[in-house]
């Protein structure tokens, strides 16, 4: 809902809408609201009065539509625009799933996962646990896999994807100095270069 399209219009055919005496409009208005606030702290949100402002904006934006059409408690046509609001806003939280490796060429796989054993070995034995059992299972199975794994550390499966991805990045750059110090050393003993 663009804010900027509303009208007072929409705000008077709100109030109509709660109340056709005003001022009991206004208090229950204030009334959902304060609950709004309320739910949307009860859940963590950073900027509670934030969220409950769009969910009066995007109520008011129909309110026209509303004052004709809908039959009931106002305050529950609220809340569910508000559960709309908070799962667009959870969407904004989540961090982006990191684009996928480019697929390496075969000779070069074996080499790649012999580094990947060896960086794992560097892992603390929960975080080698973690990242092995983050990704066993196919499809369903490791769905199911990560919630018994978020649930064995006392994590959220969000936690838990952060943390997945921490230790992807550590283990790509103990790969990355591996593959670098394997061919410094090739350079070193003069592998690469032709004698005639």
């Amino acid at each position: 809902m663009n804010t900027a399209a509303l009208t007072p219009d929409d705000f008077e055919n709100l109030l109509r809408w709660l109340d056709p005496d005003r001022d009991k409009a206004g208090e229950k208005l204030t009334k959902i609201q304060a609950r709004l606030v309320s739910i949307f702290s009860s859940r963590g949100c950073i900027d509670p009065e934030f969220l409950t402002d769009k969910t009066t904006n995007i109520v008011m934006g129909k309110s026209g539509w509303l004052l004709e059409n809908y039959v009931g408690d106002p305050a529950l046509y609220f809340y569910g625009v508000a559960k709309n609001v908070y799962r667009e806003y959870l969407k904004q939280l989540r961090p982006l799933p990191p684009p996928p490796p480019p697929d390496p060429e075969p000779p070069e796989l074996d080499e790649v996962c012999d580094y990947l054993d060896e960086c794992l070995d560097k892992l603390s034995d929960r975080d080698r646990y973690t990242a092995v059992r983050y990704h066993e299972g196919e499809k369903s199975e490791r769905i199911e896999n990560r919630k018994k794994l978020a649930a064995e550390l006392k994590i959220t499966s969000n936690a838990l994807r952060i943390r997945v991805c921490h230790l992807h990045e550590r283990l790509r750059k103990c790969i990355e100095r591996l593959q670098r110090a394997a061919a410094a050393l090739g350079k070193h003993l003069g592998y690469g270069h032709h004698t005639d």
